[in-house]
């Protein structure tokens, strides 16, 4: 009986402590593309190396845009604190901040951020 109730006990707290990190928080960052938040097309998770080449549009936005459009990326998250990147869904609520920074609320699960809100800071 001991037993039993230790394992339902451990097994509540394991529960518990695996909810505590789903909880939806706010996120401040940029969105970006793939390729450049990811530093395919970048060397610091910017879009400066594909401006300079004045294929890729004149701004951030515009460079993300053409990335996802154009060459099958998809839009990203990078966070101002960490300077990480993060897959976000549902793709179509950022997909108009393309280039700018943002504050987002949502949930983040393995490495992805599941976006419930979006403004612009």
């Amino acid at each position: 009986m001991k037993h039993a109730f230790a394992i339902t006990l451990f097994l509540l707290s394991l529960h518990a402590l695996l909810a505590s990190d789903a909880q939806s928080r706010s996120f401040d960052g940029e969105i970006s593309d793939s390729q450049c938040g990811f530093n395919v097309h970048s060397l610091h998770r910017s879009h400066a190396e594909m401006l300079k080449t004045g294929s890729m549009g004149k701004t951030d936005g515009e460079c993300a845009e053409r990335c996802v459009r154009q060459m099958g990326g998809q839009f990203v998250f990078v966070s101002s604190a960490k300077g990480s990147a993060y897959k976000v869904e549902p793709q179509d609520e950022v997909k108009g901040y393309a280039g700018r920074k943002v504050r987002i609320w949502g949930t983040l699960i393995d490495g992805h951020i599941q976006v419930n809100s979006i403004k612009a800071l």
